[in-house]
């Protein structure tokens, strides 16, 4: 079974369900439906508010504002929430902003165990501190 964060130091949607897709274990189906992004695409754009991206656990995810439920976070910059379907601007998806420096990030983390591996608008310098004090690495 794959584990976000064993191939790459931080997964998006994009990568885990890619991952998952190739396993003949119970929620591949689900996971090959995830992947395909185009119907979702296809929707309207919420203009008022844009989401943002956080790393938890390895994982690339957005909070959905309307449910509080929290899924990955695709490549495609939008989110439309698998639970609630985003009923509160009537379907339509947001838009997710990913950190500039998102690379940086995922090089920092990279050191850290998979279960270390968080970001919630820390600057680099702060991560790299955390790193230092508590992993001893640079």
């Amino acid at each position: 079974m794959y584990i976000a964060g064993s191939k790459t130091s931080v997964d998006t949607g994009n990568t885990y369900f890619n991952e998952i897709s190739k396993e003949g274990v119970s929620g591949t189906r689900g996971s090959k439906l995830k992947l395909n992004r185009e119907r979702i695409k296809n929707l309207e754009v919420y203009q008022d508010k844009k989401l943002e991206a956080r790393v938890e656990h390895s994982r690339w995810i957005v909070d959905c504002p309307n449910c509080n439920s929290a899924e990955f976070s695709f490549e495609d910059g939008l989110f439309l929430c698998s639970l609630c379907n985003n009923s509160n601007i009537q379907g339509k998806v947001y838009q997710v902003l990913m950190p500039v420096e998102r690379k940086q990030i995922e090089d920092i983390l990279s050191v850290r165990p998979i279960k270390n591996r968080h970001w919630a608008n820390e600057t680099l310098q702060d991560l790299q501190s955390e790193n230092i004090l508590n992993l001893e690495v640079k």
